[in-house]
């Protein structure tokens, strides 16, 4: 099972409740890119060549947890990788969706000021829209999470994959 999305849809916290129940190793890929890097994604994407050091290294390790058992969560940029997106094929993907409003209040962003959050809000949504086709092609299921705390999210998933 794999989860997508975007950053603070839930996908960490889901995938643990996820492999809990299903008795599976988790494996998080932003944690797997951040431990080779040395540096948190926000430290690497602010070098000069981090961002692309940051995708090789996304894209070669998703392809690896992808190729192994358990709860896969994917950064949200993976599906980006066209080797990723092919890897997907034939693997449950959920796509965990939310509004740039509830990841901004997930992600702690309210209390940056108005000027700060108008700009990180607009610049999340043309990164959302961007993204979303990619998303969209590859995902088995949609659930959208603004509404329902990780536990109901991990619930209709595996309600949903007891009914294929």
């Amino acid at each position: 099972m794999v989860l997508i999305g975007a950053p603070g849809v839930g996908k960490s916290s889901v995938g643990a409740l996820l492999a809990a129940e299903l008795r599976l190793p988790l494996v998080e890929v932003d944690a797997l890119v951040e431990a080779e890097l040395g540096a948190s994604a926000e430290e690497a994407f602010a070098t000069p060549d981090g961002a692309a050091d940051y995708r090789a290294a996304e894209e070669r390790l998703s392809l690896a947890a992808l190729s192994g058992p358990g709860v896969v969560v994917l950064g949200g940029g993976a599906v980006e990788s066209g080797a990723v997106r092919s890897a997907l094929a034939g693997l449950k993907v959920v796509w965990l969706q939310a509004s740039v409003v509830a990841i901004t209040r997930r992600l702690g962003m309210n209390s940056l000021g108005l000027e700060t959050l108008i700009a990180i809000r607009n610049r999340l949504d043309a990164m959302l829209q961007e993204r979303a086709i990619w998303y969209r092609d590859v995902a088995t299921m949609c659930l959208a999470t603004d509404r329902l705390d990780p536990s109901q999210v991990a619930r209709a998933i595996l309600i949903d994959e007891e009914h294929v």
